[in-house]
């Protein structure tokens, strides 16, 4: 099975092949899914006005890229469990024994295909995605400022906080409204209506919406009963929208790596062990998938793969208590993210070692019944 120079063998390239495809339609799948789910809150957000609609492909295309550097480590696990339990379950492996080619020889297979992929993940964390996401919150700033503008359509009534305001804009300029009129249900069961010859939109501090009214009338009492309050103003203002939520990453994230390099502050250099996070957990994934992967003929497909899911999720949940103990100070960089990843490669040894003991074990318990089978 050995080619010349160290070039992959045919069997090498099989697997690779099998591992390859399947690592692709398992990131389209997962992006795909993911993409999805973010459609729908950016369709919810536009259709309640927060959002402007020409931006939704554009905002769901800059992510792309964010999402497949996180999706890239799962889906090659997925695809090392799937190609190679379904070569053990068909006694594929078993043929590819009988011919040398044992642990060691698969290993290189999945490593020569992982290190490309670590190698992409890595370009794409860390060149490619601070860029996306500058150029993400640059399109969600600005579609968030094209919908002051469109979030009322003139001559219809909208509500918004959840029903506690009815909004009717008679008429809408560029930078004024004419014509407002506004129904409030008060928390005590009041209703209160609030007019306005004019207005305009603006946003605050805080990124909360109001409606600004000019030179009108308030009148505000119970349903049913003639004594309404009513109380005239020159100006008036009304709220229309909850405060959005804040992007408290959005500094570090849309940094240049350069620039997190040379920086000691914790929030910098938990960003960029982020950002290495993915290609190392490709590389750490390879090391101990193709172990969990061994099937036996007549055990069931998703066993191991459930098995090997409830790993990624553990090794999932430890990077993300690891970010936060480093970008709050608790660790240093040196020990950052790395007692993560080292965790997971002596898990992977381990199950290495295990699999050669229970073969010398085996082989042990081979040679004295070949010998009693020598002297009958």
């Amino acid at each position: 099975m050995r080619t010349l120079a160290g070039l992959p063998s045919i069997i090498d390239r099989y697997l690779i092949r099998e591992i390859g495809l399947t690592l692709l339609a398992t990131v389209l799948v997962l992006l795909a899914m993911v993409l999805s789910h973010r459609l729908a809150g950016y369709l919810s957000k536009a259709a309640n006005g927060l959002l402007a609609r020409d931006s939704i492909f554009l905002l769901i295309g800059l992510q792309a890229t964010h999402f497949t550097v996180i999706l890239i480590p799962l889906a090659f696990l997925l695809s090392v469990m799937l190609s190679l339990g379904r070569l053990y379950r068909d006694h594929e492996m078993t043929a590819l024994a009988a011919c040398g080619y044992g642990p060691l020889s698969i290993y290189r297979a999945v490593f020569l295909l992982a290190v490309p992929v670590a190698a992409v993940t890595a370009a794409l964390s860390l060149s490619l995605v601070p860029l996306t996401m500058e150029l993400q919150f640059e399109a969600l700033a600005r579609a968030r400022k094209e919908a002051e503008v469109s979030m009322f359509t003139p001559g219809a009534f909208r509500e918004v906080l959840q029903g506690r305001h009815v909004v009717y804009i008679g008429a809408l300029g560029e930078h004024e409204l004419r014509n407002i009129f506004v129904q409030t249900r008060e928390p005590d069961g009041d209703l209160s209506i609030t007019t306005g010859e004019s207005g305009h939109q603006e946003i605050d501090g805080d990124g909360i919406r109001h409606i600004v009214l000019d030179h009108g009338h308030r009148y505000r009492g119970t349903p049913g009963r003639g004594d309404y309050e009513m109380l005239r103003f020159e100006r008036a203002t009304v709220r229309v929208d909850t405060a959005p939520p804040r992007q408290e990453w959005k500094h570090r994230e849309t940094l240049p790596t350069r620039q997190l390099l040379g920086s000691a502050e914790p929030d910098h250099v938990a960003e960029f062990q982020m950002r290495l996070n993915s290609p190392i957990q490709v590389l750490v994934i390879a090391l101990w998938a193709p172990l969990v992967a061994r099937a036996k003929p007549r055990e069931g497909r998703y066993g191991r793969i459930v098995a090997a899911v409830l790993i990624y999720a553990i090794n999932f949940n430890l990077i993300g208590v690891g970010e936060s103990w480093l970008s709050h100070g608790r660790v240093g960089p040196a020990l950052g993210l790395w007692w993560v990843h080292g965790l997971f490669v002596l898990l992977g040894v381990g199950l290495l070692l295990r699999h050669y003991a229970r073969g010398r074990g085996l082989r042990r318990l081979r040679r004295p019944a070949i010998s009693r089978a020598d002297a009958v």
